[in-house]
C-alpha cells in the first residue's frame, strides 16, 4: 500500500496503480496544503509507504514518527518522462526491502 505526497506526478500514480498498487493520493485524502507529519502519522496507522519529493521535511520528521517506509525521489521530471520504469524501480526496491526482513 502506498500514499503519494501532494507532488508526486498523476501520470506516476496512474501507472502505479495500473501495475496493482493501491495508492491513495495526499490530496484525496486531505485536501492541497497536507501538513506533513500529519500525512506520515497516516501512512503509519495505514501501513502506507510514502512517496514524496520533500527530503528536507521528510527526512527530519521520518525520524520521529513510526511510519511504513519513505521514498524519496530527487528526479520529477523521470516519474513523468518515464511512469514504467520509476514502477519497476520501485518493485525491484520494495523486493530488496522485503527479502531483507
Amino acid at each position: 500500500m502506498i500514499c503519494t505526497d501532494e507532488h508526486v506526478p498523476s501520470v506516476f500514480v496512474t501507472t502505479l496503480r495500473s501495475n496493482e498498487y493501491d495508492v491513495v493520493r495526499a490530496a484525496d485524502a486531505f485536501g492541497e496544503g497536507t501538513d506533513d507529519r500529519q500525512l506520515l502519522e497516516y501512512c503509519g496507522e495505514q501501513d502506507r509507504l510514502l512517496i514524496t519529493h520533500d527530503k528536507k521535511d521528510f527526512s527530519r520528521i521520518g525520524e520521529e514518527i513510526a511510519h511504513a517506509g519513505i521514498v524519496i525521489y530527487t528526479d520529477p521530471v523521470f516519474l513523468r518522462r518515464d511512469p514504467e520504469t520509476a514502477v519497476r524501480t520501485l518493485d525491484r526496491i520494495l523486493a530488496y526491502y522485503r527479502k531483507a526482513r
